[in-house]
C-alpha cells in the first residue's frame, strides 16, 4: 500500500522553514532527557531556539539546535520535517526504549541499524517494502564515541501501539535480530531518507518487555545515570 504518496505535496516543508542558522540538531522526548542534553551541548545561556510546531521547548547554540519533541511518529516527523527545511542536514535522536533481548538490560545503549516499521508515519515516506535504516558513517561515529559503554547494534521495532506488543511479536522479533522498541525511530530513518538528511538514535534501555512480565525502570537512579552518560558522550559526538 503506498497511500496514493506520488507527486507534489501540497503543504511543502519549506512553507514552515524557520530562521536557523545550524546544520545539526539534537531531538529528545522525555523530560529527564532535556535539562542533561542542554548542559552537556553547552547550551546552558543559550537563547531560546524558534518554535517549532509539536515541539515543548528548543534552545539554540553556535553550532546545533536542541528541540523536545512531543512523543510519536507523527510529531517528530514534523519537527524533522521543518528542521531539514530550514537548512539541519545532520539529526540525532535519543530516547528510551523497550529490550527484546536479554542481551540488552536496562541501562544499556542501543543505537539501531536497522526497522521494522509498525508505525504509520514511515510509509507516507517510502514504499512498504523499504527497510528504513540510518546513516551508516553518523553511526559509525555513535558507536566510536560510546565504546566505552558498549553500545549494542542492531534492529529496532517502532510501534504506535505501545499497549498492543504482543508476547508472540517479542518473541518473532527478537529472533530476527530486533533489540528494542520504541514509537519513532523507525519514521525518523524514513524521512531522513527521504529528504537526504543524516540521522542516527541512541536509544537507553528503560524496561524489558521479554521474558514473562514487563519490567519498567522508569525513573530509578540506574537509568537516569545511564541516561545522562549517553547524553554525554553522543553530545560530544555532535560537537566534534
Amino acid at each position: 500500500m503506498e497511500w496514493y504518496s506520488r507527486g507534489k505535496e501540497v503543504i511543502r516543508p519549506e512553507m514552515t522553514r524557520i530562521d536557523l542558522p545550524v546544520d545539526k540538531a539534537v531531538i529528545c522526548f522525555t523530560e529527564g532527557y532535556y535539562p542533561t542534553l542542554v548542559k552537556s551541548l553547552g547550551l546552558s545561556g543559550s537563547k531560546r531556539a524558534p518554535h517549532i510546531s509539536a515541539c515543548h521547548k528548543g534552545r539554540l547554540g553556535k553550532d546545533v539546535a536542541l528541540y523536545k519533541s512531543e512523543v510519536g511518529a507523527p510529531a517528530v516527523a514534523m519537527v524533522m520535517e521543518v528542521l531539514i527545511a530550514s537548512g539541519v542536514r545532520r539529526i540525532l535522536m535519543l530516547g528510551l526504549a523497550g529490550s527484546l533481548v536479554p542481551s540488552c538490560p536496562i541501562g544499556s545503549a542501543v543505537i539501531p541499524t536497522w526497522g521494522i516499521r509498525e508505525e504509520g508515519t514511515s510509509h507516507h515516506y517510502l514504499p512498504s517494502k523499504v527497510r528504513p535504516k540510518p546513516s551508516a558513517p553518523f553511526v559509525e561515529e555513535l558507536r566510536a564515541g560510546l565504546s566505552d559503554i558498549e553500545p549494542r547494534l542492531g534492529g529496532v521495532w517502532s510501534t504506535d501501539a505501545p499497549y498492543r506488543e504482543t508476547f508472540r511479536k517479542v518473541e518473532e522479533y527478537s529472533r530476527r535480530g530486533v533489540l528494542a522498541v520504541d514509537m519513532e525511530t523507525t519514521a525518523m530513518m524514513a524521512v531522513a531518507m527521504r529528504r537526504k538528511a543524516e540521522f542516527a538514535a541512541v536509544l537507553t534501555i528503560s524496561d524489558t518487555v521479554h521474558g514473562t512480565d514487563w519490567d519498567p525502570a522508569f525513573g530509578t537512579r540506574k537509568l537516569n545515570r545511564a541516561r545522562d552518560i549517553v547524553c554525554e558522550k553522543a553530545s560530544r559526538v555532535m560537537l566534534q
